[in-house]
């Protein structure tokens, strides 16, 4: 089985470096863009999908919609991670406030334990529980798919690093960032082999759209 789990393309928020999480926003005109190249490099190479999962979130939504067409499952375990009360802020906001969210980035595990006292935020922890959850229902125990099927996976940089942490059998959050955050419209490529219950990660942070749009986004910002 193979599977690409594919980040959303950009957003106005990501590029002016403002918290989005669970704040439904929707692609800028370069998102969109991207998430086009994105659809025609698959259609172009042959490469279509059996089953196609997306985050509810508008901008997760409609970027697998450019990419594989409407026909999707929405599932809420693959919404972004939610910052709760620092959703909105922007970096300097946050860092005029002193709030230290530069841990999210810099020190995943210590983020964790800065969001676990703050009743309005999910953890990193939590986060990786309804990822693996996910993928242990949906993927590895979901009868419906076969073993030859191509699957897509739409949703977050975040949440994206979450579902990799389950299929690299990783529980140590320090190492949250160890595949690095995907840029936007970004495709990680992995194979399952359900008879050995093992997972195989083939590329990682790709982009199928030309360079220079790339160079115009903000990625540190979910």
């Amino acid at each position: 089985m193979e599977i690409y789990i594919l980040r959303h393309g950009t957003t106005e928020w990501n590029r002016v470096y403002r918290i989005q999480g669970r704040t439904d926003t929707a692609l800028d005109p370069l998102g969109e863009e991207m998430a086009r190249y994105t659809g025609e490099y698959f259609r172009r190479e042959g490469i279509s999908f059996d089953r196609v999962f997306s985050s509810p979130l508008e901008r997760a939504r409609k970027t697998a919609g450019f990419v594989a067409g409407e026909e999707m499952i929405l599932d809420q375990r693959l919404c972004e991670l939610s910052f709760g009360r620092l959703e909105g802020k922007t970096i300097n906001d946050m860092k005029a406030e002193g709030i230290p969210f530069y841990l999210f980035a810099e020190d995943p595990a210590e983020y964790d334990r800065f969001a676990a006292g703050e009743p309005s935020m999910e953890t990193l922890t939590g986060l990786c529980a309804r990822t693996a959850e996910f993928m242990v229902e949906m993927v590895e125990k979901n009868t419906e798919l076969k073993d030859t099927d191509r699957i897509l996976i739409s949703a977050h940089g975040a949440c994206n690093n979450g579902l990799l942490m389950h299929i690299r059998g990783e529980k140590d959050l320090t190492r949250f960032w160890e595949n690095g955050l995907q840029p936007n419209c970004g495709v990680d490529v992995v194979n399952y082999d359900r008879a050995k219950g093992e997972y195989r990660i083939l590329e990682e942070n790709r982009f199928f759209y030309p360079a220079e749009l790339k160079g115009n986004t903000g990625n540190l910002i979910m």
